[in-house]
C-alpha cells in the first residue's frame, strides 16, 4: 500500500508542476512522461464481448471499465511482474485460484489473455477483445473457483481491466523510451513483451 501511496503522491506533485502552465493538457508529451497516450475503447463493444463470454452482467463490466479510465495514475505503477506470475502459476498450474485476492485473480486472468492472444490461439488480437477477454476469464475464474480468498467478483473483473491497460500503457512507454525490443527493462520485458504485439 505505501508504495502505491508513494507513486500516487509523485504523480499529484507531478500534475501540480504542470498546472501553473495551463494544465496537464496544453503541456507536450516530450516534457512529461505521464503524457504517454493512453489506449482508447469502445466502451459498449468492451461490455458486450465480456458480456458474451463471461459470467457476469453488462453493469459489472460497464462499471470495471470506467474504473479503468477514471483510475489514470494507476496506468503507470510499475507491474509487479513476480507477484502476477506467481498468481498466474497458482491459478492455472496449480488449480489454487480461491487462495488468491480477488485483485491478484482478476491479473492473472489477464496474463493468461495475452498469452492465449500472442500464442495464436485467443482468436482475435485486438485491444478491445484483449480487455473484454480479459474481464470475462476474470469473471468465470472468480465463478469456477467459488469465490477468492478476499475481494468481490467486481473486484477481480477490475483487476483484469486495469492489468490489461497497465502492460499496454507501460509497453508503450517503454518502446518511446527504446527498451521494448531490447529486454532493456529487465524482468520487465517479459510481459511488456507480450502487450508490445498489441500496439
Amino acid at each position: 500500500m505505501n508504495l502505491a501511496k508513494q507513486g500516487y503522491a509523485a504523480y499529484e506533485a507531478s500534475q501540480s508542476d504542470v498546472s501553473k502552465t495551463g494544465g496537464s493538457e496544453y503541456n507536450s508529451p516530450d516534457n512529461r512522461p505521464q503524457g504517454v497516450s493512453r489506449p482508447s475503447f469502445n466502451h459498449d463493444e468492451v461490455v458486450q464481448t465480456a458480456e458474451q463470454h463471461g459470467s457476469g452482467d453488462s453493469g459489472m463490466f460497464s462499471h470495471a471499465m470506467n474504473y479503468v479510465k477514471s483510475n489514470t495514475q494507476e496506468h503507470e505503477e510499475p507491474i509487479d511482474e513476480e507477484h502476477v506470475t506467481n498468481s498466474h502459476q497458482e491459478a492455472y498450474e496449480r488449480g489454487n485460484a480461491g487462495s488468491l485476492s480477488a485483485g491478484s485473480m482478476g491479473s492473472a486472468a489477464a496474463l493468461q489473455i495475452f498469452k492465449q492472444f500472442t500464442s495464436g490461439s485467443g482468436g482475435g488480437g485486438s485491444k478491445s477483445e484483449l480487455i473484454s477477454m480479459a474481464m470475462a476469464e476474470a469473471s468465470k475464474l472468480f465463478d469456477q473457483s467459488g469465490g477468492a480468498a478476499s475481494g468481490s467478483k467486481q473486484d477481480a473483473v477490475n483487476g483484469a481491466g486495469m492489468m490489461v491497460m497497465k502492460m499496454l500503457v507501460q509497453s508503450k512507454m517503454s518502446s518511446m523510451m527504446g527498451g521494448g525490443n531490447s529486454g532493456g527493462l529487465g524482468g520487465m520485458s517479459g510481459m511488456l513483451g507480450l502487450a508490445s504485439k498489441f500496439m
